[in-house]
């Protein structure tokens, strides 16, 4: 299938964050005969020449503050996902009803291909990958990409062709699309995340289960029947709603022994194996369980499904075992980024667990964390920006000592750690105190642990 033609358009539109999926937004719209101004707080000098083409093609640049004249006058402004709703230029053009709408609403509007879309607070990345790669062994043409890897709008510069396209969607997307619609809608699960850009839990909640909101009731909901918010919030879902578990028999994906058995209505049922997959716990078992599930319903063979849970490695900085010394296990999991999250890498272990965390705060209960650790939590090592009150939430649970930084903490964690424990960096906070990215901050980790001796 291939891409819708757009032709020509005359309209102003302004670009908001010129990050990669901005800057592949601008070059399609210069393609289309729009005029195109391009905003970013960040100044010239910080691009390095970046923007230089899109001025040589005519595009507008305003960089370093944004001018509200702009968005005023014109009749569409495109956002990446990453720029807060509440600023005033936006505020102020969503008055004057100029339609704001997100990068990844925008590329949707311009391709005729089925969409798998895949949301949830944790394991996206990797459900989102899974899929694709059993669609690709299955023989299909895929794109995979949106918040993560590749964004839509960037795929769609090379004007590729794809039988399906399966998309890693993030609540900050969803937020800015008014009419995407996916075919297939995964829901993973929902719990405290990005409180610091949300009014409460429920409003973060809505966010997750607008993915559902505009499909049609031949389209396919996928929701986790073992989380309970998203259990209560299936029964509204208009569309074919199909449920996975770990817990509940009665799903249409679950596990028995060490097989995933699927049992979707209008297919046949199938069981694939698990005794040979790399991906352990109990978060990518539910991962798994998601991922099977959806890509059955696109049409990929159980035989090629088998094969990718057979020899798909994970991705890093999701658990990811380091190395042993002296007895210890040492685990990466920065990506761990919610109290969801770490909760469930703890939940992995039936040994002692050395935490280190800390980070940007997101402003969420830390409660769910202190009772996981309550039994298998030997200390936590706090760091960076959220310490502070890391400290103050966790030291009742377990014992607690903060730090400035995650190397000073590694440091006294190998006073305490002995042969038989776990040292599991999982920090239930975002890495932008000190990292550029959850990604530095696993590498500096995994530096940390490789420079040990022993």
């Amino acid at each position: 299938m291939k891409l819708k033609d757009m032709g020509s358009v005359r309209n102003k539109a302004v670009v908001v964050g010129m990050g990669i999926s901005g800057l592949a937004v601008c070059e399609l719209l210069l393609r289309q005969g729009a005029q195109v101004i391009a905003t970013d707080l960040r100044t010239r000098d910080q691009f390095s020449g970046v923007l230089d083409h899109l001025e040589q093609k005519s595009c507008l640049l305003r960089l370093g503050a944004h001018n509200l004249d702009d968005f005023l006058s014109a009749d569409q402004i495109i956002v990446s996902p990453g720029v807060p709703l509440d600023i005033e230029p936006l505020v102020e053009a969503g008055k004057r009803g100029i339609e704001i709408i997100g990068e990844l609403e925008w590329a949707w509007r311009q391709v005729d291909i089925p969409v798998v879309a895949v949301t949830g607070t944790n394991g996206k990345t990797t459900t989102t990958s899974l899929i694709g790669e059993m669609l690709r062994a299955s023989g299909k043409e895929v794109f995979v990409g949106g918040n993560i890897g590749t964004p839509l709008s960037k795929w769609l510069l090379n004007s590729s062709v794809a039988d399906v396209l399966v998309l890693e969607v993030s609540s900050f997307q969803l937020d800015t699309a008014s009419t995407f619609s996916p075919e297939v809608g995964v829901l993973l699960n929902i719990t405290e995340d990005h409180l610091d850009r949300y009014d409460g839990f429920a409003a973060y909640a809505r966010s997750k289960f607008s993915l559902f909101a505009r499909q049609r009731t031949s389209d396919v909901a996928i929701i986790n029947a073992d989380d309970a918010i998203c259990l209560e919030g299936s029964s509204e879902v208009r569309s074919r709603v199909l449920h996975f578990g770990r817990n509940d028999r009665q799903t249409q994906a679950t596990v028995r022994g060490r097989e995933i058995v699927v049992n979707v209505p209008w297919q046949t049922p199938f069981a694939v194996s698990l005794e040979k997959t790399h991906l352990h716990g109990i978060h990518n078992e539910e991962n798994l369980l998601a991922a099977v599930l959806a890509a059955s319903v696109v049409g990929a063979a159980p035989s090629a499904i088998q094969e990718v849970i057979e020899h798909y490695r994970g991705l890093p900085h999701r658990v990811e075992w380091v190395r042993k010394c002296c007895g210890i296990d040492f685990y990466d999991d920065s990506k761990g980024t919610n109290v969801g999250a770490v909760v469930k890498a703890v939940e992995n272990f039936d040994r002692p667990i050395l935490l280190l965390m800390g980070g940007r705060d997101k402003l969420g209960s830390y409660q769910p964390l202190g009772e996981a650790l309550g039994t298998r939590g030997k200390g936590a090592f706090v760091f960076g920006e959220a310490a502070p009150r890391l400290y103050q939430e966790l030291k009742g649970w377990l014992p607690t000592r903060s730090f400035p930084d995650l190397e000073t903490a590694f440091k006294d964690v190998l006073n305490h750690a002995v042969s038989g424990d776990v040292v599991l960096l999982s920090p239930a906070c975002s890495s932008f105190d000190q990292y550029e990215s959850y990604a530095q901050r696993g590498d500096h980790f995994k530096r940390l642990v490789m420079e040990l001796s022993g």
